[in-house]
């Protein structure tokens, strides 16, 4: 498994960067939640495409938002991003926790190796 000499957490802030910065200090922690939501989705789905050859989970992903330009738009972005500047980390996150702080998001995760997983035979 290949992974930078840095946390899943660091690594997860600096890739949801895009979504977290439109969020103003005031902005309620369910909103963050929202944001790395989208962020560790997009995140895992590209792990399972590119890192264990399973494309299922992003073409699903694409078909639900095919009548959402917006959300479809955003989430592709997301993949070139992870493509782009992540393409070197191939860990997953397994339990994650974000909390408000005077500072913005403070996120607490830990990282799983993608070729632990159970895959399900198809």
């Amino acid at each position: 498994m290949r992974y930078p000499n840095r946390t899943i957490p660091e690594t997860f802030l600096h890739f949801a960067a895009p979504l977290l910065h439109d969020l103003s200090s005031q902005a309620p922690e369910d909103r963050a939640q929202v944001a790395l939501k989208l962020s560790f989705t997009t995140w895992h789905t590209v792990i399972f495409a590119d890192v264990l050859n399973d494309h299922r989970h992003l073409d699903e992903i694409r078909r639900l938002m095919a009548d959402k330009p917006e959300a479809a738009l955003l989430m592709e972005q997301l993949v070139t991003r992870k493509r782009a500047l992540f393409a070197d980390d191939e860990r997953m996150a397994g339990t994650w926790e974000v909390t408000r702080t005077e500072d913005g998001v403070n996120l607490r995760a830990d990282a799983r190796d993608p070729y632990s997983l159970p895959r399900d035979p198809i």
